[in-house]
Parts: structure tokens; C-alpha cells; sequence
């Protein structure tokens, strides 16, 4: 496909979280007119950029795929930061606990080592006696990522929409996309107030993808994911150059947590078994149930020193996901007009610059320009 001019294309964003506000964001930032959608507005405390903040990792147990992403997303933090005036992504290292033998930890380990990532490697004792703060067991170790850190997820998000809306990009909040039918030429978008015509079509629906029938062969299932925040008598402890975001994994899942956005609690989650699958996004399920709010509690007082375990608030979020944890971007009719940005599995926030990157230049020139092999959305159309 022969790059095509900006000023030919007329292109819709579904979805103004992370993803989409990327999109849109580059697109408009080469000239492109742009039309985002949202149902709600952006940074909605329903999706995936709910709960202030999102953990930031380079060495990721994820895999070593992540990794040029993360790495082209960076400079596009640098430029969306200077524009935006707002500091988004602040680096205190990651710390990830747990038994050498894990899964997760086999997989941060073999990742920093495959790329030649900076992973400095503690074991029980020494672990302890540098971070007293943490439970760390003398048959455990850490190993600290020192490029981590923590990323303002809704900042993030009224950042790159604001910055593309200031490049000519038009938002139209409260706007559900009901139908995608992409053909030849492009794709009617149909909302309650009737069909409209795009040129392209970049899909980001997040929770909500799975109710569009153009989408509805991709495996994307909406899970409730539950964050929560914990006072202490003393934050000493978890500040200054300790205020590094842990991740401790259990043998049946994982417990994090880091000093929250408003300086006075620690913000944490756990994941016993994977996040529950939600029913209908409309009627999120806002409260936690006793059983996983033991299992929260249990789980923070195995992990920390001098906090109250019961945590003083808790919050419900939701995010799309698919089998095998790993995003959808790609097109998905042959033409390449309806592009899709969605399916990332609670773990996208760290590259979606590059996301957005890769989905302008879809639509620009019919190729992503970066890796992104591995998610392409045609694995799952075979």
C-alpha cells in the first residue's frame, strides 16, 4: 500500500482510553483529520485508565517482545510530557519478589538477560536489609528493574487528548459506536444519531469491544480488575529513593503495590487466579467480594511492614483481555480501512505511545514500522 496523504483521509478513533488517545494524538500530529469517540469522557473511572496510576516496567515478565516497544515509546513520553506540561512516566525502579523458581520470575530474569537489560539481582538477606519495608523471605530474592517506575494513567490520557485536539482533532464525549462496516473504500461508523463515512477507523474500545459485530470474531472477554489503596501510621518508609513500586508473586498470583498519587496511601492489587470475566461493561460491578477482599488483605500484610492491611478504599476498573494476554493491533478487513487497538490484557499502558505510533502509520502507509508481529489480529481469524 502507497503511503497516502494526510489531507486525503478522514479517520475515526473508537475509544478515547489509552490507546485511542494515542492514536488519535499521532495521527492529528501528522495533519491527519480526526474524529474521537468516546461513550463516556475521557479518563473515565470505568476502563482501563482508572485508578490514578499504572506500573511502568522495561525487564517485564511479559516477554522480550514488549521490550522495542517499550523502548520506541519512550521519546513520544519525552514529547508528550514537554507538550502537556504534566509529568507522566517518573522512574523509581521495580521490584519483583518472589521464589527464584517461578514462573514470573524465571520469565523477568530470562528477559533482562536476552536483551542485556540493567536487572540487579538480590537474594533473601540482602533483600531484607536494604528494603526492610518488604516481606522478603530468606529462600526468596528481588530483582529490581531500575528503568521501572510509575505512569499517570489518567493524566496520560487527558495529555494525549488534549494535545490532539489542539492539533485539530475533534472529540465527541458521550458517543457510542453502536456498528463498524468497513468495505473497499473505508467504513460507515453507525452511532444513535445515524451512519457516518471514515475513510479508516481505528478500533480502541477497550471493555466494550466485544458488543461491536465487526469485532466480534476476535476473543476479547471484559474483566473486572480491582485496585486498592492502604494507609500507614509512618509513609517514611515507602518515600524517598524507597518508593519503588513492588511486585511480590505467590504461587497462585501476585500482590503490588507503590506509594499512590496523593502521597498519603499506598496503592496496591492482587491477582489470585486472573481478574473475573464481567457480564455486561454497562453495569460494571463496582463492589469487591468478601472473599478476594480477604485474599487483598492477606496478601498486603504478607508483603509489607507498618500498614494497615484493610484496605480504605478499593476501586473497580476493567479492561479488555485476550487468551493468550496479548494485544490486538492490526487491520482486520483486507482493504486495511478498520484497524484495531484493543485486547491488551491489563499490561499495555507501558508501550501505548508506540501503540498509537504503530496504528497512525497503519492508516498513513499500511504498515506499523515497528514490531508488533505478535500482535496481529489475524492469529486469531484462521
Amino acid at each position: 500500500m502507497n503511503a497516502q496523504p494526510a489531507s486525503s483521509l478522514n479517520v475515526a478513533v473508537v475509544g478515547a482510553g489509552v490507546m485511542g488517545a494515542m492514536a488519535a494524538w499521532r495521527l492529528a500530529r501528522r495533519g491527519v483529520p480526526v474524529t474521537l469517540f468516546e461513550r463516556h469522557a475521557p479518563a473515565h473511572d470505568r476502563g482501563a485508565a482508572g485508578g490514578d496510576t499504572r506500573i511502568f516496567r522495561v525487564a517485564c515478565k511479559e516477554g522480550a517482545a514488549h521490550v522495542p516497544l517499550i523502548r520506541a515509546g519512550l521519546p513520544l513520553w519525552a514529547e508528550l510530557e514537554a507538550a502537556s506540561s504534566r509529568k507522566l512516566l517518573t522512574r523509581t525502579g521495580v521490584a519483583s519478589i518472589g521464589l527464584p523458581g517461578h514462573d514470573s520470575m524465571r520469565a523477568t530474569l530470562a528477559t533482562a538477560r536476552a536483551l542485556g537489560l540493567p536487572l540487579e539481582v538480590l537474594d533473601g538477606g540482602a533483600a531484607a536489609a536494604r528494603y526492610p519495608q518488604f516481606r522478603v523471605a530468606p529462600d526468596e530474592c528481588l530483582y529490581l528493574d531500575p528503568d521501572g517506575g510509575v505512569i499517570r494513567a489518567d493524566h496520560t490520557v487527558l495529555a494525549a487528548v488534549a494535545q490532539a485536539e489542539s492539533l485539530g482533532a475533534r472529540l465527541r464525549a458521550g458517543a457510542a459506536v453502536r456498528a463498524l462496516e468497513p468495505d473497499a473504500d473505508g467504513v460507515t461508523l453507525r452511532t444513535d444519531h445515524g451512519p457516518e463515512r471514515y475513510t479508516h477507523v481505528v478500533a480502541a474500545p477497550g471493555g466494550w469491544g466485544h458488543r461491536l459485530a465487526a469485532l466480534s470474531a476476535l476473543p476479547l472477554t471484559p474483566r473486572r480488575i480491582a485496585l486498592s489503596w492502604f494507609a500507614a501510621p509512618d509513609m517514611t518508609p515507602f518515600a524517598g529513593d524507597r518508593a519503588l513500586v513492588m511486585m511480590r508473586v505467590f504461587p497462585d498470583g501476585y500482590f503490588n503495590c507503590f506509594p499512590s498519587a496523593d502521597g498519603a496511601t499506598l496503592k496496591g492489587s492482587c491477582n489470585a487466579g486472573g481478574w473475573p470475566a464481567v457480564d455486561d461493561p454497562d453495569a460494571l460491578p463496582r463492589d469487591l467480594p468478601e472473599a478476594e477482599l480477604a485474599r487483598l488483605r492477606a496478601a498486603a500484610a504478607q508483603s509489607l511492614r507498618g500498614i494497615y492491611p484493610d484496605p480504605v478504599r478499593v476501586g473497580i476498573y476493567m479492561d479488555a483481555f485476550t487468551p493468550d494476554g496479548e494485544g490486538l493491533l492490526g487491520p482486520l478487513d483486507p482493504a486495511g480501512r478498520l484497524i484495531v487497538a484493543c485486547g491488551f490484557s491489563g499490561h499495555g499502558f507501558k508501550f501505548a505511545p508506540a501503540i498509537g505510533e504503530a496504528a497512525a502509520r497503519l492508516v498513513l502507509e499500511g504498515r506499523a514500522g515497528l514490531p508488533v508481529a505478535h500482535l496481529d489480529p489475524t492469529r486469531y481469524l484462521h
